[in-house]
């Protein structure tokens, strides 16, 4: 299994990811130039793209998905209610490339299971990939951890978790009160707090890398994020290889080991 984050934050998502030769994108935030571009600084070829799946229908998610859907002939994989809600943006889709997700799936030997989380869109969801008894679950956009998402991330070997803002930042920063509710709320997004507190429920001996993704610009620093995580995780006695993902970085490919 090999995951690279091509860049996550409001101003885009997307993350390339590769499992017993299948090549996998999840969420298309970027333009299809960038994307394209993007896979090339990890050495991939977005030719060889095989499935574009997409967690909800927010622009940072969605910005490029129909795009090269038409211009590569790439299928997509996205809830009918998302759908319905940003077919706008998405364009025209051949419907031979037009995938409803309802349920768990295959993408030849690969497992791919969704499951809803809390967010402010029509549906989000998040993934869990496996292969072989190797598991990468991701959940980008989520505001309160609920039972569904422990079971989802339970086995990981590779997590990715939305890290977003830090709560005295979010309360000084310019945002109007509405939006700082939103996100604060339980359909909003999750705090440095709650994501340092989930990874050491979830921590076991087999999980070897974690991604914080979706850190804000103007409610939460990088630096912050990372060190109110790792804090936890040091008082926890747990030592796992823990990056912050930056909006506009591409992360090396990261293989997993075992």
């Amino acid at each position: 299994m090999k995951v690279s984050i091509l860049g996550s934050g409001s101003s885009g998502n997307s993350i390339f990811i590769e499992i017993n030769n299948v090549k996998i994108l999840i969420d298309a935030g970027f333009s299809g130039k960038k994307i394209k571009e993007k896979l090339e600084v990890i050495e991939e070829d977005i030719n060889d793209i095989q499935a574009l799946l997409i967690t909800h229908e927010h622009g940072d998610h969605v910005l490029g998905a129909g795009i090269i859907s038409r211009k590569y002939n790439l299928p997509i994989y996205i809830t009918e209610e998302s759908y319905d809600a940003c077919k706008h943006k998405l364009g025209k889709i051949d419907p031979s490339n037009l995938n409803f997700i309802e349920g768990k799936f295959y993408l030849e030997t690969v497992a791919i299971t969704p499951f809803d989380v809390m967010h402010d869109a029509e549906r989000t969801i998040g993934f869990s990939v496996e292969y072989m008894g190797k598991k990468l679950t991701l959940a980008t956009d989520i505001g309160h951890i609920t039972n569904i998402v422990r079971e989802q991330f339970k086995g990981s070997q590779i997590a990715i978790i939305e890290c977003n803002y830090d709560y005295n930042m979010l309360m000084n920063c310019d945002y109007p009160w509405d939006l700082k509710s939103r996100v604060k709320g339980r359909n909003g997004h999750l705090c440095n707090e709650d994501t340092a507190k989930f990874l050491t429920e979830l921590y076991h001996e087999d999980l070897e890398k974690v991604y914080l993704v979706h850190v804000s610009n103007d409610s939460n620093c990088y630096d912050l994020a990372y060190n109110t995580v790792e804090f936890e995780l040091i008082k926890n006695d747990i030592n796992i290889d823990l990056e912050i993902v930056r909006q506009n970085t591409v992360t090396p490919i990261y293989k997993l080991k075992k």
